[in-house]
Parts: structure tokens; C-alpha cells; sequence
């Protein structure tokens, strides 16, 4: 059975078939960190662990003997977690905080805490459909970013646009998002 220092040696050295090899020893562990830190969500977990070997590759050096490897990966792998967790909540966060105004103003009891599910699913269901009345490319832009967790440069390479340029064009798409949920409070 290879060790993990030898699997590292190899990777380096270019062998065929080494990196798949690394790849099937972490993948399992890392899949079952990422999971139980991203609440469940197994495809994005899995997300998390291709990119944690993509990042991990081109830093992979040769490692003193003896030195596990997996608790590095381990920490690459669950600090892009954290990163999509942030990344998501601080978007999630600003978008409920809307909600709750046009909940407030349009009179909508907030539901105790014993049904907190059900409150929950009355403001996925407003800010669905509020995400629906926006045009095409705004939808998409905020369906990437919010939904499926991506930076500016995954959006970026997906629509082929600079991280800038993705940067204004989401800005301008809350914006729409923002104008559309107050002329709901108005009417």
C-alpha cells in the first residue's frame, strides 16, 4: 500500500496514474469533512473538493517523511467552504433584511419561532418570485452568484466577462432587484 508521501512523490515525479491515485485516497475524507460543513449539501461539497485538488496541486512539494498530508488538505478544503458559507450568507443576509422590510410593510405577521420553517418558505417563495420578474441576464447573474455560490471569475468565465465587469453588472442586477421589491412595498 502506497503512503501518503510516497503518493506525493509520485505526483511530482509525473508518474501515470499517480494522481488519480491521490486523488481516490483524499477524495473520500474530504468529501465527508466538506459535506458535514456545508450542512449536507453534497454537490456543492464536491465542488469544494475539486477545487481543494485544484488549488492543492501546484503547492504540492516534497514533504518530510512521516508528515501527514491530509490535514492540510483538509484545512485548503474546508477553507473554501467557509469561503462559499461567507460568500453566500453575506448575499443571503442583505437580501432577507429586504424581505423582512416588504414583509413588514405589507403587513405580514412574522411567525413564531415554533414555525420558523414555514416564515422561512414564505420568504423563499417572495424572493423567487421577485427573482423571476427580473430580465434574463439579470436573473442569471444573481442565479450564479447567490444560488450556486460562484466568485467573479467563475461568473466571468461563464459569461465571458472581465471580474469588473461582472462586478458592475451585479451591482446593476441587485439594484433591479432592490427597485423591484420597494415598487412592491409601494403598491
Amino acid at each position: 500500500m502506497v503512503v501518503e508521501g510516497e503518493w506525493v512523490q509520485r505526483v511530482l515525479r509525473g508518474d501515470p496514474g499517480a494522481e488519480s491515485g491521490f486523488i481516490r485516497l483524499f477524495k473520500p475524507r474530504l468529501l465527508r469533512a466538506s459535506v458535514a460543513f456545508l450542512a449536507g449539501l453534497a454537490a456543492e461539497a464536491a465542488d469544494m473538493v475539486q477545487d481543494t485538488f485544484l488549488g492543492a496541486r501546484p503547492r504540492l512539494g516534497p514533504r518530510p517523511p512521516g508528515e501527514p498530508l491530509f490535514p492540510w488538505l483538509r484545512q485548503v478544503c474546508l477553507s473554501l467552504c467557509c469561503a462559499r458559507r461567507r460568500c453566500r450568507s453575506g448575499v443571503l443576509l442583505c437580501l432577507e433584511d429586504d424581505l423582512q422590510a416588504y414583509m413588514r410593510s405589507m403587513g405580514v405577521e412574522t411567525v413564531s419561532s415554533s414555525n420558523a420553517t414555514v416564515q422561512k418558505q414564505q420568504k423563499l417563495a417572495l424572493l423567487r418570485e421577485m427573482i423571476k420578474r427580473l430580465e434574463p441576464e439579470s436573473r442569471q447573474m444573481i442565479q450564479l452568484r447567490n444560488v450556486h455560490g460562484m466568485s467573479y471569475a467563475q461568473i466571468g468565465q461563464v459569461l465571458g466577462l472581465p471580474p469588473a465587469g461582472v462586478s458592475a453588472q451585479l451591482s446593476a442586477a441587485r439594484g433591479r432587484l432592490h427597485r423591484s421589491m420597494e415598487s412592491l412595498q409601494a403598491a
